[in-house]
């Protein structure tokens, strides 16, 4: 009789403890991917954050930068929110953008200054 009390308690330590919580947590995210709709910012479980431009039954395409959208599986995102630290300004607007801002460095070599030349067949080329 003390073994079959024993079993129960355990069987029910363990739907307590493990089981029903995860069945929580799966509810939640299940109303959290049904609450998703465009526009929503979202953060995908591989960290990359994005706004839902269109959102179907099993894909979603999000939008990462401006002009710059991929299609990703709504399994993929995550339910954690999303914290930004970054606002992004509309190149409509005529303002000038960071990347804009910065001149380009002239010391790296460039693709016209590249000789595909191979060298010379007595010239070992281990020896410079």
């Amino acid at each position: 009789m003390e073994t079959i009390v024993m079993v129960a308690l355990m069987g029910a330590a363990l739907y307590f403890l493990l089981l029903r919580p995860q069945q929580k947590r799966a509810k939640e995210q299940q109303a959290k991917m049904a609450a998703l709709e465009a526009g929503a910012r979202i953060m995908t479980i591989s960290g990359i954050v994005g706004t839902i431009r269109h959102l179907g039954e099993k894909q979603a395409i999000i939008e990462v930068a401006p002009g710059v959208e991929f299609t990703i599986d709504k399994r993929a995102i995550s339910t954690q929110p999303v914290e930004d630290e970054f606002e992004y300004v509309d190149d409509a607007a005529g303002e000038v953008t960071d990347a804009e801002a910065i001149e380009p460095v002239s010391d790296y070599p460039t693709f016209e200054s590249f000789d595909p030349t191979p060298p010379p067949a007595d010239e070992d080329p281990r020896q410079n």
